[in-house]
Order: structure tokens, then C-alpha cells, then sequence
């Protein structure tokens, strides 16, 4: 059998942690996220997959208008693919009766704790939804495997860190059970912590903690022989890039360099958060408008973080703070010969109470 492991779409998301232009900016990475499920779907159908593997948090919250709510799910109904929907600790409004019309749709298969899993053809799909795991009711699942099948558990939550609020059992338990492919969901970052034990990532990222590809994991069982293979297809991706400057570094070099470190596609495409550290000239703030002007135009998405320290020509500061602490300080350095580096920690900390 075929298939393809999805997760955390994190469908309606409010992102946070980038700072849009406008709200019109916002709205359109939201639409970005949105047809991302598309996306997935279209593939799926693609390869002719036996199964689209969908392992929760496809939602955010329950905020999304439900018009739009009712349209993603008629999709899944639609699709030329078979649907197994696992219920993440984000989605878990959809176990409510509310919402019980769109889990009933044909195609689209889930879990209770009754009904832990589908049977089709040669092959088994089991799943626990969050809400309803425990480590009694997996084993009562994996008791329930017929190992002349060719079966699949998916599971939602943490299987590495014990201090998550999701936290399910230790990855290295999984291990044992007797399954030919376990697939997880709840970790953004992609990682097959064995040959048959994956979590798929998140398939667009979210935010600048989310760097590195984002996609999914596409699968093919063959008696007991699995080949898996991640598949990176995030529309856009988030840089972080750190700058080093000196004092000599003028913006224009600085833009230059910045520019240079991406391709012209990556620029055009993606998100950039760039991290100015090191020395700038003078003791004046770095001109963050300024130098993103000088780039505003060759980039999709730029933010700046500055993290520089004014760099400190101390003659040039003798000469300019004449009569004033400023010189003092140096003057009585050269006195005391006192080293450097503790002289210019001094001077920035006297610079930053503006003071001066």
C-alpha cells in the first residue's frame, strides 16, 4: 500500500510572531496556510496513494467560519484518495456534537475510542485521537493486530519530552509494538526517530522559531518492507540570518552583503528576520528605516533585529567629548592602565544611560 503522512496544518492560525506590513499581508499568509490542505490533497491524488494519513491539529481553533469549515471537509469527502483523520489536542472541538456532521462526511475516516480502527483491502489503519489516549488503551489496540495485514497506527502528542502538556509514552515503547508504520503528529520539525516511527512536520511553516524545510512523508509498505521518504513542499520558507558588523561597515555594505547571502528566488519568496550584531560606526542608534529601504525592494518579507553596540574610536571620542566623563574615563585609563575591553564596556554603559 501507498500513502501520505500530513499533519499540524494549524488551519486559521493568528501568526503572531511576524510583524505584517498590513493586515492585507496578514490575510494572505492566512490564505497561503488554508490551501495547504489543498495542496496535500492534490498530491495525494497525484501519487494515487491507498491512504492520506492526516495525524491532527489540521485546525487551529474553532474560530474558522464554518462556510469555510464546510468547504475543507467536502474536499476531503471528495477526494480521489482514501481520508483517515486523527483529532489533535488543537481540533479537539471537533469530537463535539456540533461539529459531529463534518467527521460524518463519506470518505473521511476517524477514531473513537469504540472504534479504533479500518480495515480495507490488505491492509489496517489504527488511530487515538489526543483526548483519548492512554497507555491501557494502546496496548488494548496493539492486542487487537492481525500481523498478516499491513497495519498503520497514527498517534497525536509528544514522544520525547515528558514536560509537554501532550505528552504520550516514550518513543523507545513504540518501538515494540506491531505496527509497519507509526505516524505522529503535534512536532513541527520533521524526524523519523526510526525507520518506521515519523513525525511528518508541520507542511507550511508558522513562525521564525520554524526554520528549515517544512513538508510532508510519503510512504509505500510492501509485505513487511517500508520505504519512506520525506518531501519537502512548503510555499515559503523562514530565514534567520545573522550580520556581524564592524565599524567600518557602512549600510550600503551592509545591504550588499545581506542580499548577496540569498538567491534572487529566496528573496522574492520567503520570510527574513536579519540579526545585525558586532560594532556599528559611532555611538548614534543603527538606522533600521534607512538600511530597509535599501532593501525593501529586492525582498518578500524583511525584519531587522538589532543587536549592535556603538563601535568606539577612542581617540576620536577623547577629542569629541573633551571636558566632559567621556574623556575622563579615557584619561584615567591610560593612568591606571587599565585594559580595554573593560574601558569600552564602560563607555557603552555610560553611553546607554544618554548621559553623556
Amino acid at each position: 500500500m501507498k500513502f501520505l503522512h500530513a499533519a499540524d496544518f494549524h488551519l486559521n492560525i493568528t501568526l503572531k510572531s511576524a510583524s505584517f506590513k498590513d493586515t492585507l499581508a496578514h490575510e494572505k499568509r492566512i490564505r497561503e496556510l488554508r490551501s495547504s490542505l489543498e495542496r496535500i490533497v492534490e498530491e495525494a491524488e497525484k501519487k494515487e496513494v491507498d491512504a492520506l494519513l492526516l495525524a491532527g491539529d489540521i485546525f487551529d481553533d474553532p474560530y474558522m467560519p464554518l462556510f469555510a469549515m464546510e468547504e475543507l471537509f467536502e474536499k476531503l469527502s471528495r477526494a480521489k484518495t482514501k481520508v483517515f483523520f486523527l483529532v489533535g489536542n488543537h481540533d479537539t472541538f471537533l469530537q463535539n456534537k456540533a461539529y459531529a456532521r463534518f467527521l460524518q462526511k463519506p470518505n473521511i475516516h476517524t477514531f473513537t475510542k469504540e472504534r479504533f480502527k479500518h480495515d480495507f483491502a490488505d491492509y489496517t489503519v489504527y488511530g487515538i485521537n489526543t483526548r483519548d489516549f492512554s497507555k491501557e488503551h494502546l496496548q488494548e489496540v496493539a492486542r487487537d493486530v492481525d500481523d498478516t495485514r499491513t497495519n498503520i497506527l497514527m498517534l497525536h502528542g509528544d514522544v520525547k519530552n515528558a514536560q509537554d502538556d501532550h505528552y504520550l509514552i516514550d518513543w523507545k515503547k513504540l518501538r515494540d509494538l506491531p505496527f509497519d508504520y507509526i505516524a505522529l503528529g503535534h512536532i513541527h520539525k520533521p524526524e523519523f526517530l526510526t525507520d518506521t516511527i515519523a513525525y511528518c512536520g508541520n507542511p507550511e511553516p508558522l513562525d521564525f522559531s520554524e526554520t528549515g524545510e517544512r513538508g510532508h512523508i510519503e510512504g509505500e509498505i510492501r509485505g513487511r518492507d517500508l520505504t519512506t521518504r520525506f518531501v519537502s513542499s512548503q510555499k515559503r520558507r523562514f530565514h534567520v540570518h545573522q550580520v556581524t558588523l564592524t565599524p567600518d561597515d557602512s549600510l550600503e555594505k551592509t545591504a550588499a552583503a545581506v542580499r548577496s547571502a540569498f538567491t534572487k528566488e529566496e528573496r522574492r519568496n520567503d520570510f527574513f528576520r536579519i540579526e545585525l550584531q558586532g560594532e556599528r560606526e559611532g555611538i548614534e542608534p543603527f538606522d533600521k528605516d534607512a538600511f530597509l529601504a535599501l532593501l525593501d525592494d529586492d525582498f518578500h518579507y524583511l525584519e531587522i533585529k538589532d543587536e549592535t553596540r556603538p563601535g568606539l574610536d577612542l581617540a576620536e571620542l577623547k577629542k569629541t567629548y573633551a571636558d566632559t566623563i567621556v574623556a575622563h574615563l579615557i584619561e584615567t585609563a591610560d593612568e591606571k592602565k587599565t585594559d580595554e575591553e573593560s574601558l569600552r564596556l564602560a563607555l557603552r554603559a555610560l553611553f546607554a544611560t544618554e548621559e553623556v
